[in-house]
Parts: structure tokens; sequence; C-alpha cells
């Protein structure tokens, strides 16, 4: 008997179930659910950013600044991103879950606090931009990574994928951090995508939202931000200045490393993204996107539905083709992605 049934033999398009932390085992018959591609996502951030929550909700948080994306106290965990504003032609259209629609931003380097060690994973410090790849730090310092990887003070695991710079950080609890980098060349930038496994009851911006009577996260403080409200000013104002100002960092919390003379407030503009959606940054020629059909053609690799989405409308924004890969990278490695074929109930074929 299987503790979760998610089946699509209704003619569904789709469907996801919400799994706790732990150990699962996943069993896929194509005699119940039919034909289809089948993966295993948990809470991440991918994109312009596109947020899945720790209890599987998606909405959107178009920050400049950094951020906490999820915490655990106790444990000693804690993850942050620098989110950077992107100048467009036009906003992303209303987010399905806010009902806002939004300029973009992008997530442009992560910090990790495994214990008591930070881990940073930031472009060159210098400010210029370096195709070779992004720089590896512990407690500031540079690092480098072999093929069995390196052991931080508590036990905590960092692996670094020497081909695509993707880095992992596995912790002794299970908890696990994945930051897939991106080279964006026309515009000279790394852009990250994160996939987390965080302990149980972890908060931040990619924390759990109520079922019942909550749109978004608790506060920092863990205060409910209560229901959505009616009005999309009013609604605005809840997301991008009560709850966003509630999880930036600040001086004395930042885990990630500076340049001299620069600090958190370098990288913050409380103003992105301007409710009237003129996406405009000072000495920066604003991008121009692309119709629907090229952004489907450029995406046409995502199959997670959440994520086609939001490869379609990012690609139809930013008018970057290249999107489509990132995604297609970030939607799974091949041993979390199943593509279950029409044919016999137990044929699975392993992508």
């Amino acid at each position: 008997m299987a503790d979760t049934q998610l089946s699509t033999s209704n003619g569904d398009l789709g469907g996801t179930a919400n799994l706790p932390l732990g150990n699962w085992y996943i069993s896929i018959k194509t005699a119940l659910m039919g034909p289809g591609n089948y993966s295993v996502q948990g809470p991440a951030v991918h994109g312009d950013p596109h947020i899945t929550t720790t209890n599987g909700v998606h909405y959107d948080l178009q920050g400049a600044g950094e951020f906490v994306l999820l915490k655990h106290s106790d444990n000693g965990f804690e993850v942050q991103t620098r989110m950077t504003p992107l100048a467009t032609v036009a906003p992303l259209p209303p987010d399905p879950h806010t009902g806002l629609s939004s300029c973009v931003s992008l997530n442009t380097a992560a910090a990790i606090r495994a214990g008591r060690q930070r881990v940073t994973y930031q472009p060159n410090l210098s400010g210029q931009p370096d195709p070779s790849g992004m720089q590896l730090r512990v407690d500031g310092q540079l690092v480098r990574v072999g093929a069995g990887g390196l052991t931080l003070n508590d036990g905590t695991k960092i692996f670094r994928d020497a081909a695509t710079g993707e880095v992992r950080v596995d912790f002794r609890d299970q908890s696990l951090v994945r930051i897939t980098p991106h080279w964006w060349k026309e515009r000279g930038v790394w852009y990250l995508d994160f996939d987390l496994t965080p302990p149980n009851r972890s908060m931040g911006i990619v924390g759990e939202i109520p079922r019942e009577g909550g749109w978004l996260p608790a506060l920092s403080d863990g205060t409910s931000m209560g229901p959505m409200p009616t009005s999309l000013t009013d609604r605005f104002k809840a997301l991008y200045v009560k709850f966003a100002d509630s999880w930036r960092v600040s001086d004395s919390t930042t885990l990630f490393d500076y340049a001299p003379h620069t600090s958190t407030k370098t990288y913050t503009m409380k103003t992105w993204p301007p409710e009237d959606g003129i996406c405009e940054l000072p000495f920066t020629v604003p991008l121009i996107g692309v119709n629907q059909d090229v952004a489907e053609r450029a995406c046409k690799g995502v199959f997670i539905p959440h994520l086609k989405r939001s490869c379609v409308q990012d690609v139809m924004v930013t008018g970057n083709l290249d999107i489509g890969k990132g995604y297609v990278l970030s939607q799974g490695l091949p041993r979390y992605k199943i593509r279950v074929p029409n044919g016999k109930p137990n044929d699975v074929a392993k992508e």
C-alpha cells in the first residue's frame, strides 16, 4: 500500500503530492497513471525568481537585495540569496498566486550557514564579469573542491560539479542545498537556481504558507501575514514592503562576502520592483522580450508544469532564449526524472 497516491488516470494533465522530509519509495504504474513525465521536486527558487515553498505553493517575489530563503536556528541551517534587478521593456504577467504583475530580478549570489561556518557562492568580488565560473568560499577563503568533496567542521560536505559548476551542500541531518549556476553571455552575469531540502519547520521566503487563511509564509518573527488583501495596492505593499523587508539581511545577519567598502546595503534597492510596472534602471538599456511562440520553443525541454510556465514567462520578458536550457538543467538530475511510455504496466524508462 502506498503512503501517498497521485493518479492522473482521470484525464488530468498533471498533479502534485507534497511529502515531508524523509526517505520515500516511489512506484510508478502506467496502468494507473498513464504515460507521461514524473519528477520529484522540493522547495526551490528558479528563474526570475519563482518560488516553490516547503509545502508546494508557487509564488513570485522579485526583490532587490539580500534575503533569507530558509533558516532553522536550532540546526544551524540557513540559506540566503542576493536578488539583482533587471531592466525590461515589460513586466511579468500577473502571478497566479498573488495576482500581482511585477518587474523581474535574478538570483546572483548565494550564502549558506552550516553550523558555525559560512559557505558562499558568488561572482568575482571585483565586480568584473567572469565567464570562467563563480567563486566558492568557506569562511571568506577561496576553496577548491575535489572529486571526493570538501568536509566542513560539523561534517557537512560540499560537492562541486567541474563541468556545470553546480554546488551541492549535504548536511549531516539529510538537509541539502543544490545551487545551479547559469551564465548569461549577453549581459555578462551569472544567475542561480536553488533546490532545497531543509530541516522541518524551516522559515523564510520559501517557508510554509498556511493552506487556510494565509497567502504568504510567516514573517521573520513568526507572525502570520494573515489573509490576502483585496486591493492590489495593499497586496503589493504587503508582499514587497512588510514581508520582503522582514526577511532582508542586515550587516549583522548577512552571510555573504563583500569587496572592500561594500556591504549588503550596496545591493539593496527597496523601491524594486516599482509598483507602476515601469521596469527601468539608471544607465541600463531595457531588455526586449519575445512572443509566446518563440518562448515556447525555447522551453520545449521543460516538462514540469509550473517550471514550464515560469520558463515561458521569463523568456518572453527578457528575450533570453538560453533560459530554457537553464530550466532543463535545474528541473532535476536524471535519477530524479522518470519518463513512463505507453506500454506494459511495468515499463519504466529512465531519461
